[in-house]
């Protein structure tokens, strides 16, 4: 697969990304970014005679001949892939900690996010994409559990999960800002690229859902009412929302722990939301 960078005027890169992100880009943000390169090594001028070759040259044919060899290609990751430890897998020691292994997954996943390829991609290039995606995600969401295992039974046990009205733990105050209000949770999330994975990484409940999933435990317990704003901090713009817990799962023989929220969201603001989430997820650090 043909990897992408673009650069704009005060030197921030954006990528690893497929040609037709690129090119979609580039066409979108007219003017924002200067430069191109696919080794990040060698930059070529957006406007300049080379970039320009690269993105008009494809034909049809070629594109279907590409895009069914990247697929390929995909599958032969995932078996690979399937082979690993967990830690050789993300790139990291085998002690490192939960955050580590978080950023080693978001370096490694984002090249197979299905955000990231063209609307109108070859569906055996999609369907490859996801399956990479979906394993590389629970394979993250079993060594974060393990390691949250391994810390709970270090600790004095947890105090359980509040229900509505009663007092909330010190790790929810910490992680989503959350207070008691008298007939709801109120809370803010801040969506940076470390957690902009919280919109697509569960199956069920994501972004085209309407749900958020949050892995944290112990959970809220299903129903409970939350008000939520979620602060894009890079778009500098904030979405304010209501939700009630449609998914819980804290037992230690699952893989994901957590909770789900399943959202009142605007099409306006579910739109924003998406696009920026994969975004954020598609651009490097």
């Amino acid at each position: 697969m043909t990897t992408w960078y673009l650069k704009d005027a005060r030197g921030s890169e954006v990528g690893p990304m497929s040609r037709e992100v690129a090119v979609d880009l580039m066409r979108a943000r007219p003017g924002v970014f200067l430069s191109a390169s696919q080794d990040r090594v060698t930059w070529q001028p957006i406007r300049g005679a080379a970039v320009q070759a690269m993105v008009t040259s494809e034909s049809p044919a070629a594109r279907a001949v590409r895009e069914q060899a990247e697929a390929q290609r995909a599958l032969l990751d995932l078996d690979r892939y399937q082979e690993l430890a967990p830690h050789h897998l993300f790139g990291v020691p085998k002690t490192a900690s939960a955050r580590d292994y978080r950023q080693g997954f978001l370096n490694l996943a984002k090249r197979y996010h299905p955000g990231r390829l063209p609307r109108d991609a070859a569906p055996e290039l999609v369907k490859a994409n996801m399956a990479v995606y979906q394993f590389l995600t629970e394979r993250i969401q079993q060594v974060e559990a393990q390691l949250a295992a391994t810390v709970f039974e270090a600790r004095p046990p947890s105090p359980s999960a509040p229900r509505p009205g009663g007092a909330l733990p010190t790790w929810q105050l910490d992680v989503l800002r959350l207070k008691q209000e008298p007939h709801q949770v109120a809370g803010a999330f801040s969506v940076t690229r470390q957690t902009a994975f919280v919109f697509s990484a569960h199956r069920l409940m994501n972004l085209s859902t309407s749900s958020v999933f949050f892995p944290i435990v112990p959970p809220l317990p299903l129903g409970t009412r939350l008000g939520l704003t979620f602060e894009f901090e890079e778009a500098n713009r904030r979405v304010g929302t209501r939700g009630a817990v449609a998914f819980e799962s804290a037992t230690a023989d699952q893989t994901l722990r957590g909770f789900g929220v399943r959202l009142e969201l605007t099409t306006e603001d579910k739109g924003f939301m998406l696009r920026e989430s994969q975004r954020l997820m598609s651009a490097t650090r």
